[in-house]
Order: C-alpha cells, then sequence, then structure tokens
C-alpha cells in the first residue's frame, strides 16, 4: 500500500492550491486519499475548525478522495509528527500564505522532518504534469553529500509517472575545482571551461542518464544558494529539488537550503538526509584507475579493475612518480600495459603521473579521468607501495570521492 500524502493546509487561497497539487500527483500514483492536516491551537474552536475545514476540502475540488484531520499543538512539530505517525513519503504545503504564519511554518517543517516536503509556490506546472498535460522542468541541486544522492532518486522515481526535464545544476569555486580535478587554478573570478567540461561530465554521471537530462554549472562569486536560483531562472525550471542538512536548524541550514526555500520564486522538494528514498537508479561503472609501483603484489589490484568494470569499460593503468625523478616514461607505460588480461575489450590507458604526495596525486587523477573506481593495494616492498602503507591509504580515501577497494595481503 502507498503510504499517504499529507497536505498541511491553514485554509487559506495558497493553501487549496497545495491540496490540489497534493491530489493530482495522488490520483498520478494511484494513491487511494490525500489527509489535509489543519493544526489549531489548543484554545481554538475545535468545532468551528472542523467545519472550515470540511468546507474547504469540499471547495477545493479534487478529484481524490481527502481525508480532513483536526489535530491540535505547535503546528510545525504537529504536522511532522502526524505524518511520521502516518508513514507519509512527502509533504505538500503552500511556500507562503498570505495573513497566517504557514509560510514560516513551512520552513519549520523543512527544517527538522525526516519526510521530504514540496512547497508548492506556483501549481500550475505540477497539476500539468501530474494530469499527463505536459513534461515539468526540474533543476536538482548537486555537491557531495548524501542529502544530493536522495535528491537524485527522488528525482529518478519523479521521472517513471511522467516526463521530465532534468537540470542537474552544480555550483564551484575555481580554487577548490583546480584542487580536486588537480589542475592550475586560474582566477576567482573568471570561468574555468576545463572545470565546467569536467564538472557537467561528472553532474550527468551522477544522475545516471542523460535522456532529458542535462548539466549545468556555475562559477561561484556569493551564496551558493542564490546561484542554484540563477541557475534555475535560466534554465526555467519550474521546480528545484535540493537536499536540506538539518544540522541546527533552518537559520543554519548549510545556507544553500535555506536560500533556495526563502527566495526561489519557483516550487521547491527539500530532501532530508534520513528520508527514505527508495533507489531507482544504481551508478554504474564504466571505468576504474589502477596505482600501482610495479611490483608483484601491487600489480595484482589490475585484475579487481578489469573484474570490476564492463567489457565495454575503460581501465586507467597508473604510475606515481617524483616531480623531479628521472625516468623512462615509455618503458613504465609499457609494464603499465602488459598487466590487462589478453584479449579484453576495455579500453586500456597508461599514465605516468608526476606528484610529491601519492594519495593525493591519485585522487586528482581519479577524478580528472572521470574513474568510477580506484583499485590499489595496501603492501609492498617499494616505491609508490610502501608511500600508500598506512595512513597513506586512509589519506588517499579522505581526499577522494571516489570508492577505493584496497587489495590487502593474506
Amino acid at each position: 500500500m502507498q503510504p499517504p500524502i499529507i497536505c498541511g493546509t491553514d485554509l487559506s487561497a495558497a493553501s487549496t492550491s497545495a491540496l490540489s497539487v497534493a491530489c493530482a500527483l495522488a490520483t498520478q500514483r494511484g494513491d487511494t486519499e490525500v489527509i489535509a492536516v489543519h493544526v489549531i491551537e489548543e484554545d481554538a474552536d475545535a468545532h468551528q475548525a472542523r467545519l472550515d475545514l470540511d468546507a474547504h476540502i469540499r471547495g477545493a475540488n479534487v478529484g481524490a478522495h481527502v481525508r480532513g484531520e483536526l489535530v491540535i499543538g505547535p503546528a510545525d512539530a504537529t504536522l511532522i509528527s502526524f505524518a511520521e505517525t502516518e508513514h507519509s513519503d512527502l509533504i505538500v504545503i503552500a511556500a507562503s500564505s498570505k495573513g497566517t504564519d504557514l509560510g514560516t511554518t513551512a520552513e519549520r517543517v523543512v527544517a527538522t522532518t525526516r519526510v521530504p516536503v514540496l512547497m508548492v509556490r506556483d501549481p500550475e506546472p505540477l497539476l500539468g504534469f501530474a494530469h499527463g498535460k505536459r513534461p515539468v522542468r526540474v533543476l536538482v541541486g548537486v555537491d557531495e553529500s548524501i542529502e544530493c544522492e536522495l535528491c537524485l532518486q527522488w528525482t529518478h522515481a519523479l521521472r517513471q509517472r511522467g516526463p521530465v526535464d532534468v537540470t542537474v545544476g552544480a555550483v564551484y569555486y575555481p580554487d577548490d575545482a583546480a584542487q580536486h580535478y588537480g589542475l592550475v587554478a586560474g582566477t576567482l573570478v573568471d570561468r574555468d571551461p576545463e572545470i565546467e567540461r569536467l564538472l557537467a561530465r561528472d553532474l550527468l554521471r551522477k544522475f545516471g542518464t542523460s535522456e532529458r537530462a542535462s548539466a549545468r554549472v556555475r562559477r561561484g562569486l556569493g551564496r551558493i544558494g542564490d546561484h542554484v536560483v540563477e541557475l534555475a531562472n535560466e534554465e526555467r525550471a519550474e521546480v528545484i529539488v535540493v537536499g536540506t542538512s538539518q544540522r541546527t536548524g533552518l537559520d543554519r541550514l548549510g545556507s544553500v537550503s535555506s536560500v533556495i526555500v526563502l527566495t526561489a520564486p519557483q516550487s521547491v522538494v527539500c530532501v532530508p538526509p534520513n528520508a527514505q528514498i527508495p533507489t531507482i537508479v544504481p551508478p554504474a561503472w564504466q571505468s576504474a584507475l589502477v596505482a600501482t609501483d610495479l611490483s608483484a603484489f601491487a600489480n595484482r589490484a589490475a585484475a579487481y579493475a578489469f573484474a570490476a568494470i564492463p567489457a565495454n569499460g575503460t581501465v586507467h593503468l597508473v604510475h606515481v612518480v617524483d616531480d623531479d625523478a628521472k625516468v623512462d616514461e615509455g618503458d613504465i607505460s609499457r609494464q603499465l600495459l602488459a598487466l590487462a588480461p589478453t584479449g579484453g575489450t576495455r579500453d586500456v590507458l597508461a599514465h605516468v603521473v608526476r606528484g610529491e604526495d601519492a594519495a593525493i596525486a591519485i585522487a586528482q587523477s581519479a577524478a580528472r579521468l572521470g574513474a568510477d573506481l580506484i583499485c590499489v593495494a595496501s603492501h609492498g616492498r617499494s616505491g609508490f607501495t610502501r608511500a600508500i602503507m598506512g595512513s597513506t591509504a586512509d589519506k588517499l580515501m579522505r581526499h577522494t570521492r571516489t570508492p577505493v577497494l584496497v587489495l590487502r595481503p593474506g
């Protein structure tokens, strides 16, 4: 049985629009009912409030069955508690409401709930999508947090119910991005085309498909949340999907989601870090990076990379040397390529990478090359393997955003 959509209402016109959206989405996904929750204070006239709620539901003129629930208590905490008791997977609420504090309530709900929240500003795009009349344009704000992964899966679930044109957006700061990819940093105010190319590539790979999807990146100069709203406006997005960190309440929601919630002209979906979002599109590994010092044990990591990557994928074989080391790079490349299994169909590329810190050099190479997996051995007798033993292996995992497979000795 599908968990019900909860619609918080203060009986205003804005809440009527939110209820219409909730019912349309519920009908689209085959739900049997929507629960309209009206929260009142202890000293309110409960009988009159019940009559007003029933009249509000009748006046909304929605097709889905709506169950009205009148509850008493603080608006935000009571609504959240009710949604969790009903095991709801979505709270729909108006983003603002004249003459009441529902808008403030919505912001407080976003700050503390474990259930995704849809804050409705313009109902028409969502109604058109839910009724099968048109696609909806969505911008997903992406970073490296777990909330971002949940946002992507929430968006994939939405795409299962109808056409969604997705823009995956991210904001970068040139110095941080250059460090991540191992590139030479430019100025802090100018765009960097190479960084933007790599970021756009990674955004689409993170989303998992390019069907009806595009990537946009923007160089950051101020608050990330402001830039995300700018991207949404430029892409004519009708809904923004963003994660909420919920570390210390709305006034410090990592600044990103709080700014978007408060300033975006679009409807906003806020996905909290502990939301129960099923995986719709699992990650697909297409490339791996093997780091080796060419010792016998370190070379064994290569086999695991070839096992993990499909036949049409790519394996990068990397050997790290000091910046000023005098080596025969051609000979090293030949030794690296000899590690590939015979008769394979994967693309195999050899790289001799220079750097004083092996862990950072590997992490940056993996990011620059777009590797989905890093394979290394944790023990050896010379060169690179000496460097990656112990704390340096930990350093690699701290400096990379890529999954690491560590081959340990018997």
